[in-house]
């Protein structure tokens, strides 16, 4: 196949512990994953961090929990079929896999962008599209994983991950931040799908540079699908890890697009602030990823894990003071934005290389699927609860404490920083705090 090169180019494994300085043609594998990244991220940006689909599902009247649930998808459809898709990866190809998985996601955005024109259908059209996205996804991670660790020399992966990561981030900022502008004081339903299309067509650009990757072939025997997920819940460390790593983000993850629906709707906020909004939140993730190399080499996978649960706490907690859309809220709102932007930049940095490590040897795709799985329960679960909470009108609309009133998204906030606090507990499962490793017994 052409798209899938049989060259010799890397030295195999990047797990095998090689400190030796990247090969030219390692080098230049690390640049096109990154230029992949950086292309195929901006429709993952804009369906799940970005204002553009909450406020697209609001002009195509659906409702506030949709809007919210919109932003869970990828992070559940990760939980729910990673595993599968991993093992799949295994026969098909990582490379092969990816390209598919670019090319459909494509179409899916295409669909959901064209939900509009049929308004009796427009909400339930945008949302099995994105959930077609969301599966699509789904098969591009199961395989980026373990094609980064046959790739990227084990001694490079921090440094790797931080550059990778803070330029499709810094990309996806300029776009968003050029949407913001473009959609001016209230975005129409039209510049919306041109923005979603435009995103569309660059997200291309990930399959094409994916393609051109060149691996040493591997010879793999795939493990039967129940045997691997035995291998992999059999590894005590990846598996602690990863129950942690569930109910942290379970707690921490639904902040930001609570954020974005609280600004447009409780604070009133213009749609281009709204989206400005979104944009400076991934501003922070920029700068947290440019550091994080640094960061997570000097502090470990341990400082950085302590740090992100307190800066997760109190952030939320901050969110407590915002209450009007006067300008000092709006830039308490901004810097809050940008400071867990930066805190979640270094963390997910540190979640990735300890991933890596933590995978068993010769079961790597389903061992990382498996780990990521609960990594990303935690993710979309967060959000998927938040929005149902929204969408069930259980909280009270608004309550007093002394002279202060708060609204039920800031009740949201406090349960945040509640869950977080709760969750430091789960530190004991972590093993680069713990420093114990091992396997259960065979099954």
């Amino acid at each position: 196949m052409g798209m899938v090169s049989q060259q010799h180019c890397n030295r195999g494994s990047g797990g095998s512990g090689q400190v030796d300085a990247p090969t030219p043609c390692e080098r230049r594998n690390m640049r096109l994953a990154t230029l992949s990244a950086c292309w195929g991220a901006i429709p993952q940006v804009l369906v799940k961090d970005s204002g553009v689909f909450v406020i697209f599902a609001a002009l195509i009247g659906a409702s506030e929990m949709v809007a919210v649930l919109s932003t869970a998808l990828q992070d559940i459809a990760l939980c729910l079929l990673m595993l599968p898709l991993a093992a799949l990866s295994d026969r098909i190809g990582v490379q092969r896999q990816i390209v598919l998985a670019v090319f459909a996601a494509a179409v899916a955005i295409l669909i959901a962008a064209a939900a509009a024109w049929f308004p009796m259908m427009a909400t339930l059209i945008m949302m099995l599209s994105l959930t077609v996205f969301a599966i699509a996804m789904s098969a591009y991670t199961s395989s980026w994983f373990p094609l980064l660790e046959r790739i990227v020399p084990l001694s490079e992966r921090s440094r790797f991950f931080g550059r990778m990561r803070f330029a499709w981030q810094l990309t996806s900022a300029l776009f968003v931040f050029g949407a913001g502008w473009y959609v001016g004081h209230h975005a129409t339903i039209g510049q919306l799908q041109l923005i979603i299309v435009v995103a569309a067509v660059l997200s291309l650009g990930r399959g094409y540079f994916i393609s051109r990757v060149k691996m040493s072939p591997v010879v793999i025997e795939p493990m039967r699908l129940g045997a691997a997920i035995r291998d992999a819940v059999a590894n005590r460390s990846l598996t602690g890890f990863g129950v942690y790593l569930f109910f942290l983000y379970l707690a921490a993850n639904a902040a930001i697009p609570v954020v974005i629906v609280f600004a447009r709707n409780y604070l009133l906020l213009s749609d281009s602030m709204v989206v400005t909004l979104s944009a400076v939140a991934m501003s922070g993730l920029i700068g947290g990823f440019l550091a994080s190399g640094l960061i997570v080499k000097r502090m470990g996978v341990k400082g950085v894990l302590l740090v992100a649960h307190s800066g997760f706490a109190l952030l939320n907690l901050a969110l407590l003071c915002v209450h009007s859309s006067a300008m000092v809220s709006v830039v308490v709102l901004a810097l809050i934005l940008v400071l867990y932007g930066f805190i979640f930049a270094i963390a997910s940095v540190a979640v990735s290389s300890e991933l890596l490590e933590l995978a068993s040897p010769s079961n790597k795709a389903v061992s990382i699927a498996f780990g990521y799985s609960l990594y990303a329960a935690g993710l979309g679960g967060a959000r998927a609860l938040a929005s149902l909470v929204l969408g069930s009108g259980i909280l009270a609309e608004s309550w007093s404490l002394g002279a202060l009133e708060f609204s039920r998204y800031h009740t949201i906030f406090l349960a945040n920083a509640v869950g977080v606090f709760m969750a430091m507990a789960l530190l004991v499962f972590v093993p680069a705090v713990t420093r114990k490793v091992g396997r259960l017994p065979a099954m």
